[in-house]
């Protein structure tokens, strides 16, 4: 219900202030098209918002569904950073892909493609001008490890323990000025363990971040259809 709620006029928004700002007949002057460009961004970011608290309420209420397939991490990987390579070209930052062969697992592919998508958006959000990203994807023994690394910012040691929990980020001079609701690192986390995975963050002030996630890949780890549950309940019984 709250999906439906805040989403179906959100996007009515969305619509409108994209047909005003591409101002294809011409009747709005540049102001007019300007505020309409502020609204569709505004807009779009409001959604990634409520996107982001609605799959976090559903992980942390156990409800979360996993739809498992075979799945080519690799295409996975590949689409993911053509998606971010725009941000990353604004930035003048480089990117290079080394993906494996043969590099199948069974999974969610919505849920992993948040994975990737969000750890790339934060590894060129967090980068400097000039900056440069290394994405990886290997199969270890009984699964598949993917990491990120970039030559950004970087985290404090000791403050790389909060990340990855629901609204929290890393505040130093560097970040002040990225926005950002915190949840996207701790979705990140919550579906990797829900396919039985592992997340993990090294980072070094000055120097960069490494985000390392493995993944099982044997075919009998999932089931056809599961409906992942992770939540107090799940908790406990871990």
């Amino acid at each position: 219900t709250m999906s439906h709620e805040l989403r179906t006029p959100l996007n009515s928004i969305l619509i409108l202030s994209n047909a005003l700002g591409q101002n294809k007949k011409g009747n709005l002057n540049d102001k007019q098209v300007e505020h309409a460009q502020v609204i569709h961004s505004a807009g779009a970011d409001l959604l990634s918002l409520i996107n982001d608290i609605l799959d976090m309420s559903k992980i942390e209420a156990g409800r979360y569904q996993l739809e498992v397939e075979n799945l080519d991490l690799g295409e996975i990987a590949g689409e993911c950073v053509r998606i971010t390579s725009l941000r990353a070209e604004e930035k003048n930052i480089s990117t290079s892909v080394v993906i494996g062969d043969d590099l199948s697992l069974r999974g969610d592919r919505r849920a992993l493609k948040q994975v990737m998508l969000n750890l790339l958006s934060n590894a060129v959000k967090f980068n400097v001008e000039n900056g440069s990203i290394k994405v990886r994807a290997r199969s270890v023994s009984g699964g598949i490890t993917i990491s990120i690394e970039d030559n950004g910012i970087g985290i404090e040691r000791h403050a790389v323990r909060r990340l990855g929990r629901p609204f929290e980020q890393v505040e130093n001079q560097f970040t002040r000025s990225h926005t950002g609701s915190g949840l996207g690192l701790a979705i990140s986390r919550s579906l990797v363990e829900l396919h039985g995975g592992a997340l993990r963050i090294r980072s070094t002030p000055g120097k960069g971040t490494i985000v390392t996630v493995r993944l099982p890949q044997k075919p009998d780890a999932m089931p056809d259809t599961e409906t992942a549950r992770s939540g107090p309940e799940s908790a406990t019984a871990a």
